[in-house]
């Protein structure tokens, strides 16, 4: 038997809080300098795993049932929800390429193109399963705890969570690019989080968000960088991508989740 959350938000943030110290925590080596630069990528996917175990001990904490409930294991409308995903990923990143296009970007070789075109279904592979660790935290077991709440306050949870957490592991993601790559990757991160949640109600499963964090690191990073590209952060790129994906949570939520979306199961604190 499963039972309302007596006080979600406070539950939330001590989840978030957790998560982050998790990550900071496996990041630190890079973070101060402990580890052979070659070695940094190593740390990504545990990093990766922290909101997963954050959950786990709250999930055995609380002593409830339906594991595959709470963190919204069930396939659902999964499919159409996947489609949608990935209509959004190329529809923004040409959008973004045009952008690019237009203020200052120029074509990458025909060669550079074939091979990083070659090399995204494998990435999407290894990115999708990377994003189990994220994705089964952030928008399965979150989601699970706030979906009493209006939708836009929980998108704002999952967008600010999802950015924070993000911070100690930037050192893993961009190295020492500066500042303006890291706030633009968090942006981007926080614009991207409304959909994702949107995705999640509308199917009732968490296993179109994992498919779609894939797409994101892997198809989405191809035609936004690899077909063409540019000299440092092109923040016109950056805002439009912010931008459409928001339209594309709200438009989601309001035309096709509000009308389609299951009924999740009641969540444990």
């Amino acid at each position: 038997m499963t039972t309302k959350p007596t006080h979600p938000m406070l539950t939330v943030t001590a989840f978030a809080a957790l998560a982050t110290a998790l990550c900071f925590a496996v990041a630190s080596p890079a973070i101060f300098g402990d580890l052979p630069e070659e070695s940094i990528g190593l740390l990504v996917p545990v990093a990766q795993l922290t909101p997963l175990l954050t959950a786990l001990g709250f999930f055995l904490a609380a002593r409830p049932s339906g594991f595959a409930s709470v963190f919204g294991l069930r396939w659902g409308a999964s499919w159409r929800a996947i489609g949608a995903g990935f209509a959004a990923i190329v529809v923004i990143g040409i959008a973004q390429l045009g952008a690019g296009l237009a203020s200052g970007f120029t074509f990458s070789t025909a060669d550079a193109v074939m091979r990083a075109a070659l090399s995204v279904p494998m990435l999407f592979v290894l990115q999708a399963v990377f994003a189990v660790g994220e994705e089964f935290g952030w928008r399965g077991w979150l989601v699970t705890q706030l979906q009493q709440k209006p939708f836009w306050l929980i998108a704002a949870a999952s967008s600010a969570i999802w950015v924070v957490w993000h911070i100690p592991a930037l050192p893993l993601i961009i190295g020492d690019g500066g500042w303006e790559p890291g706030l633009a990757y968090l942006l981007a991160i926080a614009s991207w989080a409304p959909f994702m949640v949107a995705i999640r109600l509308w199917s009732g499963s968490v296993w179109p968000a994992v498919v779609i964090h894939g797409g994101l690191n892997s198809l989405r990073v191809f035609l936004t960088q690899s077909i063409a590209s540019g000299d440092g952060v092109n923040w016109f790129v950056e805002i439009t991508g912010c931008v459409l994906w928001l339209a594309a949570g709200a438009l989601l939520h309001s035309r096709v989740a509000t009308r389609y979306s299951m009924q999740l199961p009641v969540a444990i604190g």
